[in-house]
């Protein structure tokens, strides 16, 4: 109830604010994946086409003469979200966007009570308890299923808890034919949970576990037949059948090696200190190497051990972890059998440590549960010494199991993110509030774009992370978005943004919206100035191409100068750059000086805006290359002060950016390559 409790408090902020969380009296979403499902559910709800919603994805491939023969998908290939969206939505006026946050807080008591079933069922109902609101509540998972994160993160979890839970149910019941029964169930929820997810793959480490478990305890091999013929039956034939494959593509996506070679160069990447990239090593000197979009993603990054912490318990409660890894050590050397039940959880908490904050979620209610068991654990040490308590052990160590239940509840209540920032239990504002991926003025304009003036035939070039975003809203065709993002148009997009020549950027758009997928790989291994003339010669095609640009990307610059800025001949990036927002403000009776504090130092200093100088005190700090304003949009002044330049110290080279909407004034500083590049 607490889990469910910290979303709607979230819901309920939500609601207040319809000036920043609605448009057109739909809630948003504060994922960017989101809106995939909600037009899935759309889509089926309204008997739409998938395949007409498909080409609207990813131009070109969608053109007559490039597309490949396609069929709808079957009932079970749309995912179970999607049918849930659908099915809710029908008690709120068709409102899918509306019906998918409504289901978070529901999504999320579930993922607490499935969590708790494991550790129930393998006979630690206190510490599943604890297990259960722990992993719920901490920043890993409840980041991940906050209001408006309509992703399939909601249940994931879930799932995979609920499986083993019902596979060491059947193994710890000396009834043949309740463990059948139980067998069976767990079949069904790998059913369900491929149903949902899409990743039939997962049906593989579920079948070994139950195959170890049938060794320890040492089950007939007729029963251990049918176990895994039951298990497999229920899990789907259709799913069973993708299973290989499906195992395959998910290492391969989300683990980045297909084989062993590829772990061993995955393993060296993660050991290594240094910023090589092992994965692109360039065998072939025609081929181009293109950067991969998952290395800018920052919930695939690599964190060091205490960040990871931070991540599940909160910053100053990493020593929770510590203590949680400690006291799961000590189960797993006292309840060996029980610990095999959840080798897949612990495979996550191992890859979290190689592949960060992606996998964490899965790794939490073991570090709980570790953290429950241990005080548990010392506690009974310290009764069985009381001599007194020899006649009523039992009922002595539920009271004082109770006690340190509820006394970890309270404590992962307070330490929480969801906890009360106003110290109101009944009308809470929690400390961690979602923000909408896409705010309700961008999407406003993605609506726009439905209206009679615009051509619905145009094709939009803007960054992926609006790609689903703006199908849902404005029905025009995309290049890129969340699903094809880490393909080579990705890199293209990057390049036609950071490029300083307006017409290299435009040749690049025409090259993107003119060629395959298929085209580009082909172009590219034959080398970088072949690559570069088949750009160059590109031409327009007959359908308005737009180019959507919005504020929210200078906050993604960093990652779009990653990939623009990748060598692609030696598969390695060259340049990052980032806009740096800094505040500044007019010096008193002065009205050519500002006075500036930059994060970076610890001290203001001062501009003058006539010779572009920055000083500290009376010494010279840098030297700007130019100073830019914009207004709505509009460049009013650009001073170059290259003819200026003196000596620099800290900052080489900088130019500074003020950026005026309405009455806000923000202050950047910027590379001079940033300001002279189309974006």
């Amino acid at each position: 109830c607490l889990a469910f409790k910290a979303r709607h408090d979230q819901w309920k902020i939500w609601n207040s604010k319809k000036n920043i969380t609605f448009v057109q009296d739909s809630p948003l979403l504060s994922t960017a994946d989101g809106p995939y499902y909600v037009h899935m559910a759309r889509t089926v709800d309204q008997n739409q086409s998938f395949t007409s919603w498909n080409e609207k994805r990813f131009f070109p491939e969608s053109e007559k003469e490039f597309r490949k023969p396609t069929r709808e998908p079957s009932f079970f290939e749309v995912s179970l979200l999607a049918y849930s969206i659908k099915s809710l939505s029908k008690l709120y006026n068709n409102d899918y966007l509306l019906a998918s946050n409504l289901l978070i807080p529901v999504f999320a008591f579930l993922t607490s009570v499935f969590i708790f079933s494991l550790f129930f069922a393998v006979g630690f109902s206190f510490e599943g308890i604890v297990a259960g609101l722990g992993a719920s509540l901490s920043p890993a998972l409840l980041f991940r299923t906050s209001i408006g994160r309509a992703d399939t993160d909601l249940l994931n979890v879930g799932f995979l808890y609920s499986i083993l839970a019902l596979i060491a149910a059947s193994f710890r019941t000396n009834n043949q034919k309740l463990s059948f029964v139980f067998i069976c169930l767990s079949g069904f929820m790998s059913f369900l949970f491929t149903f949902w997810y899409h990743q039939p793959g997962f049906f593989i480490p579920f079948l070994f576990i139950i195959i170890i478990l049938q060794v320890l305890h040492k089950v007939k091999l007729k029963n251990s037949i049918y176990q895994i013929i039951l298990f497999s039956v229920f899990s789907g034939p259709y799913f069973v059948l993708q299973s290989l494959s499906g195992f395959k593509h998910f290492l391969a996506v989300g683990f980045y090696f297909y084989d062993f070679k590829g772990l061993v160069m995955f393993l060296s990447k993660s050991l290594s200190s240094n910023n090589v990239n092992t994965n692109n090593v360039n065998t072939d000197g025609n081929t181009l190497i293109f950067p991969d979009t998952f290395q800018t993603v920052s919930e695939l990054n690599k964190l060091d051990i205490m960040e990871l912490l931070k991540l599940g318990f909160g910053q100053g409660n990493e020593w929770l972890g510590i203590v949680g890894i400690v006291g799961f050590l000590i189960f797993i050397i006292f309840n060996f059998k029980s610990f095999i039940v959840m080798l897949p959880a612990v495979a996550f908490l191992i890859i979290s440590f190689f592949l960060g904050r992606r996998y964490m979620m899965y790794a939490m209610p073991l570090y709980w549960f570790g953290v429950a068991y241990l005080c548990t654990s010392l506690s009974y040490v310290l009764i069985s010494y009381i001599k007194s308590f020899k006649s009523i052990e039992n009922q002595v160590k539920i009271i004082v199991s109770s006690c340190i239940c509820i006394g970890l509840i309270v404590i992962i209540s307070s330490i929480s993110l969801s906890s009360c920032k106003n110290s109101s239990f009944f009308h809470c504002i929690p400390k961690y509030l979602p923000k909408p991926a896409v705010s309700a003025e961008i999407t406003k304009g993605f609506h726009s774009l439905q209206s009679n003036n615009s051509n619905q035939s145009s094709i939009v070039i803007t960054w992926w992370d609006y790609g689903y975003w703006l199908n849902y809203f404005s029905g025009l065709t995309s290049v890129i978005d969340g699903g094809t993002q880490r393909s080579a148009k990705t890199y293209l997009v990057a390049k036609s943004l950071t490029s300083s020549s307006q017409k290299k950027s435009y040749d690049t758009m025409n090259y993107i919206v003119s060629s395959t997928l298929d085209k580009v790989i082909s172009d590219s291994k034959n080398g970088a100035a072949f690559f570069e003339n088949r750009i160059s010669q590109s031409r327009p095609i007959n359908r308005p191409v737009l180019l959507f640009l919005t504020n929210d990307m200078v906050g993604w610059w960093k990652p779009i100068t990653y990939l623009g800025n990748w060598d692609v001949v030696n598969g390695r990036h060259k340049d990052i750059a980032a806009f740096e927002k800094i505040d500044c403000e007019q010096k008193e009776k002065s009205q050519s000086e500002m006075i500036c504090k930059d994060p970076n130092f610890s001290r203001s200093w001062v501009l003058d805006t006539n010779n572009g100088a920055t000083k500290i005190g009376e010494k010279k700090f840098f030297q700007l290359d130019s100073l830019v304003i914009v207004k709505d949009g509009s460049l009013i002044l650009n001073n170059d002060y290259k003819n200026k330049k003196g000596e620099t110290s800290q900052i080489t080279r900088a130019s500074m950016l003020i950026d005026i909407v309405g009455k806000k004034r923000s202050f950047y500083l910027v590379k001079p390559e940033t300001l002279a590049s189309t974006f």
